[in-house]
């Protein structure tokens, strides 16, 4: 199992949840307003200096669907210009305790 967090233009929210649909991916924790500098573009910390903010996005995916959400995010990247990117890190998960039954859904 992987860990991913996510990191984007707060903009792009709707987008990001597209990719989400498309991999399968419904349980998620989500932060709508962050401050930050993301890989490509200037900061943005609500302000007059640096308008606008970021979100970030963490979901613990199974190694299929971890695979498929680096494909997606890759193209996405790949088709956008710009600061409007996705930063996402994906890391190795040793255990997961999970609110749901071992059964339930990504």
């Amino acid at each position: 199992m992987k860990l991913v967090f996510m990191t984007y233009y707060a903009g792009m929210h709707d987008e990001v949840m597209e990719l989400l649909e498309e991999t399968g991916i419904e349980n998620y924790t989500y932060w709508g307003e962050v401050q930050g500098r993301l890989s490509s573009g200037d900061p943005r910390e609500g302000s007059q200096t640096w308008p606008g903010y970021n979100s970030a996005l963490q979901a613990v995916l199974r190694d299929e669907s971890a695979e498929r959400l680096i494909e997606l995010i890759r193209a996405f990247n790949g088709e956008r210009r710009g600061a409007d990117r996705i930063d996402a890190h994906f890391i190795e998960l040793a255990l997961s305790v999970r609110a749901a039954s071992e059964s339930g859904g990504e």
